[in-house]
């Protein structure tokens, strides 16, 4: 059911999902990430601000904290996981994999390294402290229009 938390979760979980992908752009091998880069990571900001911290607003702005580095963790991991997917397919496609199954292993060795990759300070510091400050502001519109 739509309400003014799962709104502005939406809403500002995707200004963050923006600002993590332009801080992180730089850190791609010849700073070109993939053309889908900043499009489909406001979508999955978007997606996790309604769902996982719009979900779970109204309950004070302590459980507003922890729902903020509950979303960055969350985003984090999926605009680094579909990056990787769509790495392995491009790999998979040139055959550089013997199976389906050394793909899917491809895909979480190439996680790993793009965490390795844009895990630069900068680039936490904006997802984690940007994930609480867009939580906190779901929750007080969350309380203000309940």
């Amino acid at each position: 059911m739509p309400t003014a938390g799962r709104l502005f979760g939406a809403i500002t979980f995707g200004i963050l999902a923006w600002c993590v992908t332009a801080a992180a752009t730089p850190y791609f091998i010849d700073a070109l990430p993939p053309e889908f880069w900043q499009p489909l990571s406001v979508g999955i900001g978007i997606f996790i601000g309604w769902t996982v911290v719009g979900k779970r607003t109204g309950l004070g702005y302590r459980s507003g904290f922890g729902n903020g580095i509950t979303g960055a963790v969350v985003v984090g991991f999926w605009l680094l996981f579909v990056v990787a997917f769509e790495e392995m397919i491009v790999k998979s496609m040139r055959g550089n994999y013997d199976g389906v199954v050394d793909a899917l292993v491809g895909v979480f060795e190439l996680t790993l390294d793009f965490g390795i990759r844009l895990g630069q300070p900068e680039v936490g510091v904006i997802l984690f402290v940007g994930g609480v400050i867009a939580a906190l502001i779901a929750e007080i519109f969350a309380q203000r229009y309940p």
